[in-house]
């Protein structure tokens, strides 16, 4: 028994009628002892909590400032740099590697002035106009701009901006990056013009091929017309007169916007192939000296289709070449007549093909300039009177009112070519 337990028990033992007093005094004494080793277990929680917390604080500072440490040296790897603006102070603040990519002193607050004062002098007004649309456009953007350090050295510098929005829609602060991209810049020139280098060699390669191409072809038209008497340079004039008409028409016509730079070039190279067909027409009827009856013409009139079908069995494989497309229309379609008279399908009007229609106002010229086995050649008058009643009849009337226009040239280049 301890000296407390003894007083109490001599005080209860001497004075029975206290007993309520020292009842209450034990409990309050109890009660006391209770909190005090309440309050020292809860103590000694805290400090151990407090302990272990601040050890886990002391941890992510330093993952904070490690993470700090690596986004400075990723922003120096990435030559990448921070600003931000803030709309009701005006404030800029440029991060440490934005001063370094600019070669700004750091000690100099950061300010747009400041900014435009290192932009290439031919991006200043591309600048400017970025700059005040900083708090009026809500989407992220990005521009690229030429700066320029003081001793005169060129950078290129890549710049994102972030508007960020409030719950009212209003711009109060935007950020971004500037990132130098100098080093990028030169790969992407080099690349360029090695694909340029590229293109040009592909584009000479593929010129080349096709001059071989059209060589063979030539040779082959040459050779099947090589039957017919004084073809001489037939092939040459109609391609010629082609093309010459087929500029004509695209410089002022109705067909100006069917009829470009392509169709000019391939109505030029395709023209040649409109008579390819003869091929499969017997000498007797095709060195005739004289008109042909009615049985031997029928069978000349299939030219066009020995012709066409030829071409269309190449077609097969080469389905999308122009050349082709345009060579195939040629042959089969060059004999029919604007007023549906022709052959071999008796088409009429703009139902024939433009560059079959084009190929009637040449063939029919230099046919008609041309010495053959049943005739002799015409005179350019001659060859005018002929056509010129044609119009409507047997030539598309626009084509043919270009070639009365033009039609010295026309003489001309016939001319040249004799």
């Amino acid at each position: 028994m301890n000296n407390r337990e003894r007083f109490l028990n001599s005080l209860l033992s001497n004075n029975p009628a206290k007993d309520e007093t020292l009842t209450a005094l034990c409990l309050e004494s109890f009660a006391r002892e209770v909190d005090h080793k309440i309050q020292n277990e809860l103590l000694t929680r805290l400090i151990l909590e407090h302990s272990s917390i601040s050890k886990q604080l002391e941890a992510l500072n330093r993952r904070l400032l490690r993470s700090e440490e690596m986004l400075v040296e990723a922003q120096k790897i990435a030559m990448l740099g921070r600003w931000d603006v803030y709309r009701d102070t005006g404030e800029w603040v440029w991060s440490n590697s934005l001063y370094e990519i600019l070669e700004i002193d750091p000690s100099i607050p950061a300010s747009p002035d400041l900014f435009f004062s290192r932009v290439h002098p031919d991006d200043v007004e591309e600048a400017l106009r970025s700059y005040e649309k900083i708090f009026l456009e809500d989407k992220p953007w990005a521009k690229r701009y030429r700066v320029l350090m003081e001793d005169g050295r060129l950078k290129w510098v890549y710049l994102r901006y972030n508007p960020v929005v409030n719950s009212k829609g209003r711009i109060d602060h935007c950020y971004g990056t500037i990132q130098d991209i100098t080093e990028m810049k030169k790969v992407e020139d080099e690349l360029e013009r090695y694909s340029k280098h590229l293109e040009k060699l592909v584009e000479e390669k593929v010129q080349e091929i096709s001059a071989s191409q059209m060589a063979t072809i030539y040779a082959l038209i040459r050779l099947s017309e090589s039957r017919d008497d004084d073809t001489g340079t037939h092939i040459e004039r109609t391609a010629g007169f082609c093309r010459l008409l087929a500029e004509k028409a695209a410089a002022s016509s109705p067909y100006s916007n069917e009829i470009d730079d392509r169709f000019i070039e391939t109505i030029h190279k395709a023209s040649p192939l409109h008579d390819i067909g003869k091929v499969g027409i017997p000498d007797n009827i095709l060195l005739k000296p004289g008109k042909l009856t009615k049985d031997e013409f029928a069978i000349m009139k299939t030219h066009v289709l020995i012709g066409y079908q030829t071409l269309a069995k190449v077609g097969q494989q080469y389905d999308r070449n122009a050349f082709l497309k345009m060579g195939m229309d040629i042959a089969l379609y060059h004999h029919e007549k604007w007023d549906g008279s022709g052959y071999v399908n008796g088409l009429s009007g703009e139902k024939i093909p433009l560059a079959a229609r084009i190929m009637a106002v040449a063939d029919v010229y230099d046919a008609l300039r041309s010495k053959r086995i049943y005739k002799e050649a015409y005179s350019h008058e001659k060859s005018m009177e002929i056509m010129v009643p044609e119009k409507g009849s047997h030539f598309d009337p626009v084509l043919l009112d270009l070639f009365i226009k033009f039609n010295d040239e026309f003489r001309q280049l016939y001319d040249s070519l004799k």
